[in-house]
């Protein structure tokens, strides 16, 4: 099985891998495809379970294979390196990527993480939720009660909201389970700083659980670069005029 991916751009302008987060799809971009598009080459690949992406068994899903599978990408689009923008869980899956091939990386891109620094949240209370009251009647409805269905979206453009609500509905529930099984594996609070590419953190500062771990992250990581933009989680799709700006910036100095 292979992951599946989209490209858009020229193919003689410097490429970017985009990958996104957790119950998302491709339609992640939507807000950001044609003004990044202008001045490169966009691979836009789908996780395991997720849009177009087929569900293998549990094997698939660990960094090694992940990572694997984006090597497969660029080589088979003939890509020498590329700059890696991750979205979310999307973003622990890039910063492993940028840390086992370096010299594939041009520059690498995050967005609020809960993946990439999930240790800092490891004693945060009022992280369980309770228990639902009834079973849910189909796989659906048990998908659209947890808390980052794309339906619980509340600042996002409706054409992007229901192009993603359209996918996340179509999940295979198991995807819910194997995935966060490899979640557990993404950390890398600890191993940033060893990023030999230089990094930038588009900062959404509506999630303010998340201006904690950023602290934290400031602190021990004083070079890292961060652009606070007025959106959520989503903050590429929810600030994206500032996003698409702070990227191109970024990798105008950068990449």
């Amino acid at each position: 099985m292979e992951l599946s991916f989209r490209t858009t751009g020229s193919p003689h302008a410097p490429a970017i891998m985009l990958l996104h987060g957790f119950m998302s799809s491709n339609a992640q971009w939507l807000a950001n495809e044609q003004a990044l598009s202008r001045r490169h080459f966009l691979v836009m690949v789908e996780l395991w379970g997720h849009g177009d992406s087929p569900l293998p068994d549990e094997s698939a899903f660990s960094t090694d294979e992940y990572i694997r599978q984006f090597e497969r990408i660029r080589e088979q689009l003939g890509l020498h390196r590329w700059a890696l923008i991750g979205q979310s869980y999307g973003a622990g899956l890039t910063v492993h990527y940028a840390l086992r091939h370096p010299e594939r990386c041009s520059a690498l891109i995050v967005t609020n993480s809960r993946s990439a620094f999930g240790r800092l949240r490891a004693d945060r209370p009022g992280e369980e939720r309770r228990a639902p009251k009834r079973l849910p009647a189909s796989d659906v409805e048990l998908l659209r009660r947890l808390p980052y269905h794309p339906i619980n979206a509340r600042r996002f453009p409706e054409y992007i909201k229901q192009a993603l609500v359209e996918s996340a509905d179509r999940m295979d529930p198991a995807v819910i389970t194997r995935g966060a099984r490899l979640s557990a594996e993404l950390d890398c609070t600890e191993r940033l700083a060893r990023v030999q590419a230089s990094v930038l953190l588009t900062n959404g500062l509506y999630e303010r659980s998340f201006q904690k771990d950023l602290a934290w992250l400031r602190e021990r990581h004083p070079d890292l670069e961060v652009a606070d933009l007025q959106g959520g989680h989503s903050v590429n799709i929810e600030a994206a005029p500032g996003f698409n700006s702070a990227v191109l910036a970024f990798l105008e100095k950068n990449a």
